[in-house]
């Protein structure tokens, strides 16, 4: 277990070893699942919640997400929270919990994200994770990272948890690639981040994030603990365990493929906020500065960014 170092935007902790590769080779896609039996594995010491926004993802989509929850080995709840289309047909599941957003907020998820999260934390759970509706936890997700907990006293929990994710193509086979700055935890993903309880004062910091630049919440959010929390305990999951579907053409183009008809990238988004940035006064500057508790930096050369 590490502590968050104090780093720059783009910064990140370097672990100086390679991640193990347990998930390699396996087959990501989940079929409808019972719940598994708590016994299977010890019974989970605490309450935990999954978040998940979504928007107009297809029933199959959203049922991958919701079976992959049922299926960890320990009691998991999920918070579905609908940005303006909401689907009924999962509301009588067993540990789910429904919101509904009726006007679409359009900034990437970051308010029925934060939605949740609120629900999450007035609802008592001691762990809270953010899982994006197209995307799904691997059977051993929270198997792995309680791993962190168990056999520790209660005040020597992490505070976060880093998770690892498995970068999929939309009918769920595994992309051949490595990205450095995930390798060396330079960047976490938004559906990576675990947070203990003693977290959640940071974690509702994510609520802050301007939408603006919500297309890069996760790196908005990395660099605030970061650079503001490096008191935080944080443990690092070595097996990738988040299964994650892949649209950044980038990726594509490591791994040597030919980007899907539909991939995306950031320079458009990027350019906007810039835009944006600079049309500011300085007061306004200030004042959102300030709430966030991170400077805005938004260097010309960011479009390349990709993830």
């Amino acid at each position: 277990m590490r502590r968050c170092a104090a780093i720059g935007f783009d910064g990140g902790i370097p672990l100086g070893s390679e991640a193990g590769r347990a998930c390699r080779g396996r087959d990501p896609k989940l079929a409808s699942a019972p719940r598994a039996s708590p016994s299977s594995s010890g019974a989970s010491l605490v309450r935990i919640a999954v978040v998940t926004p979504y928007y107009q993802e297809s029933r199959e989509v959203l049922e991958r997400c919701i079976a992959s929850v049922r299926a960890q080995s320990v009691p998991v709840d999920q918070i579905l929270v609908a940005d303006g289309h909401p689907q009924y047909w999962f509301e009588d599941a067993p540990n789910v919990t429904h919101a509904i957003l009726r006007k679409r907020a359009g900034d990437y998820g970051d308010t029925p994200r934060s939605v949740g999260l609120v629900m999450a934390v007035r609802s008592q759970y001691e762990i809270v994770q953010f899982l994006d509706a197209d995307n799904f936890l691997l059977p051993d997700h929270f198997e792995v990272t309680l791993r962190h907990f168990r056999g520790r006293a209660e005040g020597d929990y992490p505070d976060i948890v880093l998770a690892r994710r498995e970068m999929l193509r939309p009918d769920g086979s595994i992309i051949a690639v490595e990205i450095p700055e995930e390798e060396t935890f330079r960047h976490v993903d938004t559906n990576c981040f675990v947070f203990y309880r003693t977290s959640f004062h940071v974690a509702i910091k994510w609520s802050l994030i301007p939408r603006e630049i919500s297309f890069i919440d996760d790196r908005v959010f990395f660099a605030l603990l970061a650079q503001r929390h490096p008191e935080l305990r944080t443990a690092f999951n070595e097996t990738r365990t988040v299964g994650y579907t892949c649209l950044w053409d980038t990726v594509y183009r490591m791994a040597g493929e030919k980007p899907p008809p539909n991939s995306k990238n950031m320079g458009a988004q990027f350019v906007a906020a810039q835009r944006w940035w600079r049309g500011l006064d300085a007061h306004s500057k200030q004042v959102i500065e300030r709430t966030l508790g991170l400077p805005i930096l938004l260097p010309e050369d960011a479009p390349g960014r990709s993830l």
